[in-house]
């Protein structure tokens, strides 16, 4: 990943294309007010409220915990929180603590805190690098963070113990840089621009950390920069290989026992596994700036079936649902006013959240909502992220979004998956999403 610097534009000019009609399931109904408090909870969202600080609250909409308070400007100094990730297991959130003055970051912190536990506990603190991405390991033990390093180039790659003041371990560097976590919790497959012999060039690595940080490369040709995929076992990678005109998807066991091409299509590919490892959806994109533009593909990884390309287009980024049977996609929208509880204004990007049925290839409208700055700035990183991130709920039933509310705010909305009920408003903020349990 490399990390862009200043403001995210509106993107309007620049996305203004034309929507393909979606599948829907009948007119959403409005929600019944009784409904959120009879359906069952399905683990907790995250997200950062109006002041900057770092929430948990439930979908619907009860239990709002601060886990931190000093967010803001004060006395020619601020703190901004970002990054902000749940653990694999639903049990702690991680988040970078930035404190700035004259406009510049002066140190960096590491944070843990447990949502429903005590008070948040500080990994590290350095003066030198900047975390702006965060991945656990599966296990939920270990945090990995991307950071950039003052006055230098290349980002850095490091890991630090989850929950106790143990520090930081630097284990790569790179730019731009990409990663994915194997099943073992200790050991990270990386994609990586940088030195080889002198010269600049691309790599596909393993790094084994434990007892200390190892670097083997895989002996493959990359030339594209995407986030690798490790299979749910943790045996094979998938990996982009071609140009930014055509592209291969390939399956590769770790153990170099095997290896073939599962997809290939023209574009730039950005690319996740579903949970169970039995399908592989990748965007084409033939547009990358200042987000990917591109078909949608959703392919059987052990080829018992044959691809399916979605209609809908251009698709700007995807999400898996934990079952593995249905997937979100975002698609630009220009269909008409949207509902009341949104903002409707004329120099605003309307966005379309879109289900499908991985089987049937189905699709249907989850909601049309006027995007918020958190959301367009995890679009053009939207495959990595995916490796960390989800707005999908623990059991697949719903999905969370940000959006402008009819306020002109950020706010946090709760869909029904199957888009047959109107978005529910859970409360102000920005940058949500739902933990994994």
């Amino acid at each position: 990943m490399r990390r862009r610097a200043g403001p995210v534009p509106l993107l309007c000019l620049a996305l203004a294309c034309v929507l393909t009609s979606c599948h829907v399931r009948g007119a959403q109904r409005s929600e019944s007010p009784l409904l959120k408090f009879l359906e069952r909870r399905s683990g907790l969202i995250s997200f950062v409220a109006p002041d900057g600080n770092v929430h948990v609250i439930d979908q619907a909409g009860a239990g709002n915990r601060a886990l931190t308070d000093d967010a803001g400007a004060r006395a020619g100094t601020s703190v901004l929180y970002t990054a902000v990730t749940w653990s694999p297991d639903g049990k702690q959130i991680a988040f970078a603590r930035l404190a700035l003055a004259s406009d510049a970051v002066s140190d960096a912190s590491l944070y843990t805190a447990r949502p429903r536990g005590s008070s948040s506990v500080r990994v590290f603190t350095s003066p030198r690098i900047i975390p702006f991405y965060l991945s656990w390991s599966p296990d939920s033990r270990r945090i990995s963070l991307l950071s950039q390093v003052k006055g230098e180039a290349d980002l850095e790659l490091g890991v630090s113990p989850a929950g106790k003041d143990e520090g930081y371990t630097a284990v790569d560097r790179g730019a731009p840089y990409y990663w994915d976590w194997l099943a073992d919790s200790a050991t990270i497959a990386a994609h990586a621009n940088a030195q080889l012999g002198g010269s600049m060039g691309e790599r596909l690595s393993l790094i084994a950390l434990d007892p200390v940080p190892g670097r083997t490369d895989v002996p493959v040709q990359t030339d594209l920069f995407q986030a690798p995929n490790v299979t749910p076992d943790g045996k094979s990678i998938v990996y982009v290989s071609g140009n930014r005109d055509n592209f291969d998807l390939h399956l590769r066991r770790l153990d170099g026992s095997a290896e073939r091409i599962i997809a290939s299509d023209a574009g730039t590919a950005y690319f996740a596994l579903s949970g169970d490892g039995k399908r592989l959806a990748y965007l084409a994109a033939l547009s990358v700036q200042p987000v990917p533009q591109g078909t949608l593909t959703i392919v059987s990884v052990a080829g018992t079936s044959v691809p399916v390309k979605l209609t809908e287009a251009p698709v700007l980024g995807f999400f898996w649902a934990p079952d593995g049977r249905k997937l979100a996609f975002i698609t630009p929208d220009s269909s008409g006013p949207l509902d009341t509880m949104f903002q409707n204004s004329e120099n605003q990007l309307n966005l379309r959240l879109v289900g499908c049925d991985v089987q049937t290839a189905k699709t249907w409208t989850i909601a049309r909502f006027p995007a918020t700055r958190g959301l367009l700035t995890i679009l053009p990183f939207f495959d990595q992220y995916q490796r960390s991130v989800t707005i999908w709920s623990p059991d697949s039933r719903y999905t969370v979004f940000t959006a402008i509310s009819s306020q002109g705010e950020p706010a946090v909305y709760v869909a029904h998956a199957d888009g047959s009920v109107k978005p529910r408003f859970l409360t102000a903020g920005d940058s949500a999403f739902w933990s994994r349990k």
